[in-house]
């Protein structure tokens, strides 16, 4: 086990919420602190601003912790023992197993991704750290370097272009995120590129992978900064793992007629459980009478083109209501068999007669006759 100081993400709502903190500001007879409520008030929001500009750094000693967040504060007043302890309390982590390296990815998923463009991104500060571009394992070089992980290093089949300084530089940046107990994410930009030599489509994969490259700084809600993002996940960058999972993924066997495809974002996220899964699923959604009829109907989540769960409707009861129409949602129970037979399949548009999904993601295939109708 080994012990190291991060700042993390969320230091501010941890510094602000600190019992030590707390007690810094409100009491005037703290040894080693002024008397001076102003005083002490202006020595936390100097050390405040300090853990700010340090989110997402790494140090492997109280030492260099202390000099990195203390020693640059030049503004008279100095940092009280109190407070830099209280600070130090917070961003020190027991670092109990290193995170493995990532595995190579099956061929199957090399030849779909094609050539791409990638991006390595430090879970500490969500900061984009390299960009680079390869076909199959590329992805993964730097860390397997980082990691002397050779034997995988051997997979790699187009060389290596960056020179000296950069190397040496994302290597030790990566060495340190898994150092802190972390390991790296890996984005996909844009894959299946086209040749050099096709002018439009080089253009407009360059374009993609920078909306994507972009996308990595957004903070996620309904209204993207970038408007490029706007209106659904299309240029949105990947996780490598998704597409993994995506390409190496059986397809769905025929789907039960009658059921309703549902598209589910929320459901893609490693961390949702069944239940959180189950509470997202039952958002409102248009379902008519033909649909609210059918006993017993199946239901199948899916998320980024993988099926996630299937339910069987028991009730249906009004969510919301217009003058134009009525919304519903559904009450039911996992149904364990067609589970077996879809969960972590994939299921494209092309299932239900469709060339891509609404984007309201909801899709009835009440019929064989008429598909995604």
């Amino acid at each position: 086990m080994a012990t190291v100081w991060t700042v993390p993400l969320d230091i501010l709502s941890r510094w602000l919420d600190s019992d030590e903190v707390q007690t810094f500001l409100s009491s005037n007879d703290l040894a080693d602190a002024s008397a001076d409520p102003k005083v002490r008030l202006a020595q936390f929001a100097t050390v405040t601003e300090s853990l700010q500009q340090h989110v997402g750094e790494t140090y492997t000693s109280v030492q260099a912790a202390s000099a990195a967040l203390f020693d640059g504060i030049n503004t008279g007043l100095g940092v009280p023992v109190g407070l830099k302890l209280a600070a130090l309390r917070l961003v020190v982590t027991a670092v109990h197993q290193t995170r493995p390296s990532p595995q190579p990815l099956p061929n199957t998923v090399t030849e779909e991704l094609g050539r791409y463009i990638f991006a390595l991104r430090d879970p500490r500060s969500r900061r984009v750290f390299y960009v680079g571009s390869g076909t199959g394992n590329r992805v993964f070089g730097h860390v397997w370097a980082a990691l002397e992980e050779n034997e995988k290093r051997q997979v790699l089949t187009d060389p290596e272009t960056d020179s000296a300084a950069v190397r040496d530089a994302v290597i030790e940046r990566i060495r340190a995120i898994y150092d802190s107990g972390h390991d790296v994410e890996h984005y996909v930009l844009a894959h299946g590129i086209g040749p050099a030599a096709d002018g439009s489509a080089s253009a407009t994969d360059r374009l993609n992978a920078l909306v994507a490259g972009f996308g990595l700084y957004e903070r996620g809600g309904d209204r993207p900064t970038l408007t490029n993002l706007s209106g659904g996940d299309d240029g949105k960058a990947t996780r490598i793992e998704d597409l993994a999972l995506l390409y190496s993924a059986e397809r769905v066997p025929d789907l039960p007629v009658p059921c309703v495809l549902l598209e589910v974002k929320q459901a893609a996220s490693r961390e949702a459980t069944a239940e959180e899964i189950y509470a997202a699923s039952r958002q409102a959604w248009p379902a008519g009478t033909a649909v609210r009829n059918t006993s017993d109907l199946p239901l199948i989540v899916f998320a980024d083109n993988i099926v996630r769960a299937v339910y069987r409707a028991e009730s249906w009861e009004i969510a919301s209501r217009s003058a134009d129409a009525a919304q519903w949602k559904f009450t039911g129970e996992v149904d364990a068999e067609l589970e077996k037979q879809f969960v972590h399949k994939r299921v494209t548009p092309d299932r239900v007669g469709l060339k891509r999904w609404p984007a309201h993601g909801w899709v009835p295939h009440l019929t064989s006759a008429r598909p995604g109708l």
